[in-house]
């Protein structure tokens, strides 16, 4: 019989199968570091985490406290506004503590209705440019300068219009400024011992501030020579200043009954013609049969009778 012998050991080692290589390998882990089982943590992440929650937190507490801050801040200053609207010290006592300057037409009643501000009425209350606007509506006042006295006064300087003529549209007579405005019409109780402009139409008055139509600054001019001009012929005495934007200016005035043709032009020059042909008219007594004396030729006059004149 055979022996049977004991199998040899083998040398080789058992190799296992070598794992498949992965897309994304784990970061190699650190020696020192050791996890607890289960899911891992990131612990610096966490920590960083709520840090910036706790930031995020006192920020926001942060504007709260602030917002709050404000808040009573601005109602502090709304009460201590209201206080000072409701003192006395810098309340207007009286109307007396009102100055009005420049008042000459309008009375200080009148005045004191038309901005509105009366006694008892606070310093601080007071909005000047509104009491100025207030006033400036009022047709006889051209401009307004307001301004408050502290502690209780209160000072309003006024530029009335000064009007140099009326002028007439139709049945109605309108006053008319040295600016050429227009501003307000004829009422019983105002002053009427102006010169009325007839013969003008509202559309040539009709112009940017500062631009005056041709025909209104010659009007002007021709007003300033009449007020140079002695009797009969001056400016208090002249009741009518007809315009024809082709024959000129002809004017009326009282106490004479004659019709003076001066064109547009040299005024001086022919008014110097009437005064040496007037006492000529009286002397004769012809006064009472001229109708029209035309001015408006060099170095003579033209005059014509009633009932032969040409209609202005």
């Amino acid at each position: 019989m055979k022996k049977k012998t004991a199998p040899r050991s083998s040398r080789l080692v058992p190799q296992q199968p070598a794992p498949k290589p992965r897309l994304f390998s784990p970061r190699p882990k650190s020696k020192t570091q050791t996890l607890p089982r289960g899911r891992p943590q990131n612990s610096y992440r966490r920590n960083r985490f709520k840090g910036e929650s706790r930031k995020t937190w006192l920020r926001g507490l942060a504007w709260c406290l602030g917002l709050l801050t404000l808040a009573g801040l601005c109602l502090g200053l709304v009460v201590l506004y209201h206080q000072l609207l409701t003192c006395n010290l810098f309340c207007i006592k009286d109307i007396n503590n009102i100055e009005i300057e420049g008042a000459k037409r309008l009375s200080r009643s009148l005045v004191l209705e038309q901005s509105k501000v009366g006694s008892g009425a606070s310093l601080l209350a007071i909005r000047p440019g509104q009491v100025e606007r207030a006033l400036m509506t009022h047709p006889w006042i051209a401009k307004a300068e307001v301004s408050r006295k502290w502690p209780h006064s209160l000072h309003l300087k006024i530029q009335e219009r000064d009007p140099v003529a009326l002028v007439q549209f139709g049945e109605e007579l309108l006053y008319m400024d040295r600016q050429g405005m227009i501003f307000k019409p004829l009422s019983p109780g105002d002053p009427h011992n102006f010169p009325v402009i007839t013969g003008l139409t509202p559309e040539q008055f009709r112009h940017p501030a500062g631009d005056l139509p041709q025909v209104v600054t010659q009007a002007f001019q021709l007003m300033d020579v009449l007020k140079k001009t002695p009797p009969p012929l001056n400016l208090e005495n002249i009741s009518e200043i007809h315009v024809d934007l082709e024959r000129g200016f002809t004017l009326y005035a009282n106490g004479v009954g004659v019709a003076l043709d001066l064109g547009l032009q040299e005024y001086s020059e022919k008014l110097q013609k009437f005064a040496q042909l007037w006492p000529v008219l009286v002397q004769k007594g012809l006064l009472t049969k001229v109708g029209r004396i035309n001015l408006n030729y060099p170095r003579r006059a033209l005059v014509t009778l009633k009932g032969m004149e040409a209609n202005p």
